[in-house]
């Protein structure tokens, strides 16, 4: 088994939907809370860097999704893609878990510009 990390790069959809989940919970519980929730969000994603097994296949969601993973979380679900060539996880969206996330996965993925 291999130690090697990996570098987490967020892409521009998951910053803004950290930046869209910091907003929503600075509004309805302030900036305390909102700092805690995003701070702890991403404690959680940073785990990814060692690939310890944390995400899924996100196949088993929908054969659409081949060669992307999910990290299903509390109150967060993080999909995302390992580039082992170039030892990366790209964060690639996070949603929260009170909507439904395969609904707006697919969407999002069917007009994903993987280049962003």
């Amino acid at each position: 088994m291999t130690s090697e990390k990996y570098q987490i790069r967020f892409k521009g959809a998951a910053k803004q939907d950290i930046t869209s989940l910091y907003n929503y919970l600075k509004q309805q519980f302030g900036s305390q809370v909102a700092h805690q929730k995003v701070n702890d969000l991403q404690d959680s994603i940073s785990k990814l860097s060692n690939l310890s097994g944390l995400g899924r296949d996100a196949s088993e969601l929908s054969e659409v999704l081949t060669g992307y993973h999910y990290l299903h979380l509390t109150k967060n679900t993080v999909f995302y893609q390992i580039l082992s060539n170039e030892s990366r996880v790209e964060i690639l969206r996070i949603y929260s878990n009170r909507m439904d996330v395969l609904e707006h996965l697919l969407s999002d993925f069917t007009d994903y510009d993987h280049n962003e």
